[in-house]
């Protein structure tokens, strides 16, 4: 039951934008905010000024701007969760940029511990998880340009750091549909554009971005590997403004808004890519033959935004949007193909909060989310049309309840799902073939979960989650003669399922914590991969009678240290996991059941993850390092001996460094080391009836070299009388234009004669060193 968002609604947003720029701001408070210790920029202060009734939130260099009619002094209030509240008289005059110093909480662990208890997804027990906030999301070089949310979370330990080429994020040895991905309660299916060169969340309208690896909580339902929530910031929380950046490959635009009386606000952005202007430009310079931008077509482009409205203190409703696609296509004409791929996201969630008097709150969201994925085009003379195409529509009542000790969650969830794995249509010279399936899915969840606090120092989480599982008609399967035919929404097969986890969390001093977890977690999704390489036309599928829910067991160790200067942490993972796929390409035509097109098997992963980071003074950085294995097992493939899955990467280190040398210039240098990925290559070859036999020792067999890349990066604040903010970045990727692998094959060149062969492994790389140049802005 797909939900159309048309073209009207882009149409709309952006005269919303227009409307917009034509308020005006006399009278304007300009400052900045910074640690009175160290100097640093403080990001996402809050400043009020009592007089004019408004306020204004600090960006990532701690600049904020406040406007309204009245002119000459006023009072204004700075506060922020680490820091000491401050409240102090400014004058309103032209030109002048107020410095204001904050002072650190000095119990800000306490502090922390009380922010934390009741809002957002952190949860202080459980191990394994990560937070990414908006001010740290300009701290790497960017790539062509632009800075990138998931670019930023796969630095952390236990995510892996290579990304472009690769569509798709991993998590602790699991694969890219073993995460569940959410934007403001808005699943999304492909969360990568470029082939994961940037991901679907523009960095300019994102808060922050939580993520657990394995070991989610109850309330939050997590995918095999990892749950990635990311927020949008709250436009009631923004004032008016305008900001946006343009790179090498895309621009982007954004804006906030709020009514005067801030009970209504609107945050909003767009991006899109202009790599079709390469191909005019690059004709002036290649002729027609080298060019390779005259043969192909590369364009992406996504729309997100959130409305608030807040009639009382404790009443607020959400409405959050987000709609983007990817346009591929090649037509190369020597090596026969001429084809083209489409794939994206599309998603509305509407979410009613409310707290209580009595200490408890609730919340409830009707949300729907579509991906989708079509390729048509010709392939040495074959004709092939391929489409699949997965949508859920979801119903969630959550409730949450303080008291003196416990923080209790409960709730409901209800799912429909609608997936059509393929719709294919492939014609051959002397054969077509034909297939189309349609599957329907629902699902009732329970969940309990709280968190106690038994003293200062222990505290246990305990959480469970139940689903109740249904398939649906249509449904058909054929076997032996005997076939199930089912109608559409007839009732075919239910079951039970149950996800618990426990954690444990002790602190032997204020500075100092150990946690320990465990976690059984069912996933009723499955990714099945068509090819060696990562495409977004890859099958999704649900669980059906004869393809069971995913199950895995995780275990984690976890010891966080803080310093006055410093933070450590180090832990240790262990999942074991059943029902794995692997799509089954040589299969007999002739087979009808989609669901028998499938290899079943199990897999293990396991590691340690260590991380030490610096984010005081002008000098700051991170290392992250994770030693890791990941492997696979299947009857059907080599007797079911255990191979290393194809990203199974045994080391994954990434240094991080960001120097604040003035006002102006911030310099920032990453660099990232990887073992290489896993193929399947023939060992030997052998000549039999005139043909050329491969022979295979192995399934993944072979390891390609290592990955590692140097980024560095200059970022120039330049002042303005127009601007609020004006930013050059100045990146280098890939600064010793290192050739890392994508992949690999072997070029057979024949001789004179048929028994005359050279063989020669090929590499293909995909990125050399790239410069970039990019210009935010703010106003």
């Amino acid at each position: 039951m797909p939900i159309a968002l048309s073209n009207k609604f882009f149409l709309a947003g952006l005269f919303l934008v227009l409307a917009f720029i034509s308020r005006a701001q006399p009278g304007c408070i300009e400052g900045r905010v910074v640690d009175d210790k160290n100097g640093q920029p403080i990001g996402d202060v809050h400043v009020w000024d009592n007089i004019a009734e408004k306020g204004s939130v600090t960006d990532s260099l701690g600049y904020f701007k406040i406007c309204g009619e009245n002119t000459g002094k006023t009072v204004i209030i700075v506060s922020h969760t680490a820091y000491n509240e401050s409240s102090l008289v400014v004058e309103k005059a032209a030109g002048k940029v107020h410095i204001i110093k904050l002072p650190r909480k000095e119990m800000i662990t306490d502090e922390v511990k009380v922010i934390g208890k009741s809002g957002g997804a952190i949860n202080r027990v459980v191990p394994g998880q990560n937070q990414l906030k908006s001010s740290e999301l300009f701290n790497l070089p960017s790539v062509m340009g632009e800075a990138d949310v998931v670019r930023n979370l796969q630095q952390m330990t236990g995510i892996q750091s290579v990304s472009e080429g690769i569509g798709g994020i991993y998590v602790r040895g699991g694969g890219p549909g073993q995460n569940r991905v959410v934007l403001d309660d808005m699943e999304l299916m492909n969360p990568v554009h470029l082939m994961g060169i940037y991901s679907v969340f523009n960095p300019l309208t994102t808060k922050r971005a939580d993520v657990f690896k394995g070991h989610a909580p109850a309330s939050v339902r997590s995918g095999l590997s990892s749950s990635i929530l990311v927020t949008s910031v709250n436009p009631l929380l923004e004032e008016y403004q305008i900001q946006g950046s343009i790179g090498n490959l895309a621009a982007n635009l954004t804006f906030s808004w709020k009514s005067e009386d801030h009970k209504l606000g609107v945050t909003a952005g767009v991006r899109r890519s202009y790599l079709e202007f390469y191909k005019s430009v690059s004709s002036l310079f290649v002729t027609e033959e080298e060019n390779y931008f005259s043969r192909s077509f590369y364009s992406f482009y996504d729309f997100n935004g959130k409305m608030a409205y807040k009639p009382s203190p404790n009443t607020q409703f959400l409405l959050s949007w987000y709609i983007g696609a990817d346009d591929f296509m090649i037509d190369d004409h020597e090596i026969r193909y001429d084809a083209g791929t489409n794939y994206g996201n599309r998603a509305l969630a509407f979410k009613w909060r409310q707290r209580l008097n009595n200490g408890q709150s609730f919340s409830f969201t009707i949300s729907y989310s579509g991906g989708w994925s079509d390729f048509d085009g010709e392939v040495i003379d074959n004709d092939l049309r391929f489409s699949s195409l997965h949508e859920r529509l979801s119903f969630k009542n959550h409730w949450l309840k303080e008291e003196a000790n416990h923080l209790l969650k409960f709730g409901t969830d209800v799912y429909l799902y609608h997936t059509k794995p393929q719709d294919m249509n492939l014609v051959m010279p002397d054969d077509t073939t034909r297939a189309k399936d349609r599957f329907k899915n629902a699902a009732v969840s329970l969940f309990l979960e709280d968190t106690y606090e038994l003293t200062s120092r222990f505290k246990i989480y305990a959480g469970l989650r139940g689903y109740y599982y249904m398939v649906l008609g249509p449904y058909s399967y054929s076997d032996s003669g005997q076939s199930l035919i089912k109608k559409d929404g007839s009732w075919v097969e239910e079951d039970f399922y149950w996800s618990p986890s426990v954690s444990i969390a002790y602190a032997p001093g204020s500075d100092q914590e150990y946690r320990l977890a465990w976690s059984r977690n069912i996933q009723f999704m499955h990714l099945a991969a068509l090819s060696s390489m990562p495409l977004p036309n890859d099958i999704w599928m649900m669980a059906s009678p004869r393809l069971k829910p995913q199950m895995s067991h995780q275990f984690s160790l976890e010891y966080n240290r803080n310093w006055p200067l410093f933070s450590f942490t180090a832990g240790a993972f262990a999942r074991w996991m059943r029902n794995q796929l692997i799509f089954n390409v040589n299969i007999d035509g002739r087979e009808m059941n989609f669901e028998d097109h499938f290899f079943h098997g199990k897999g293990r992963a396991y590691g340690l993850e260590v991380s030490l980071k610096k984010e005081v003074g002008d000098l700051q950085g991170g290392l992250n390092y994770t030693l890791s294995r990941s492997e696979r097992s299947f009857n059907e493939i080599f007797d079911g001996e255990w191979f290393n899955e194809k990203f199974d990467r045994t080391h994954d280190l990434s240094l991080q460094t960001s120097y604040h040398l003035n006002e102006k210039w911030t310099f920032n240098a990453n660099w990232i080391y990887a073992t290489g990925n896993n193929m399947t290559l023939p060992s030997g070859r052998m000549w039999m009836m005139g043909t050329i036999m491969n022979d295979y020792d192995g399934y993944n067999n072979f390891r390609l070299p290592a990955y590692h890349r140097l980024d560095l990066s200059a970022r120039l604040m330049l002042r303005s009388k127009i601007f609020k903010e004006s930013v050059l970045d100045f990146s280098i990727v890939n600064v010793y234009n290192r050739a890392n692998p994508y992949f690999v094959f072997y070029k057979v060149t024949r001789g004179e004669s048929n028994y005359d062969i050279d063989i020669n492994i090929a590499q293909v790389s995909l990125f050399p060193v790239m410069p970039s140049i990019s210009w935010k802005f703010k106003f």
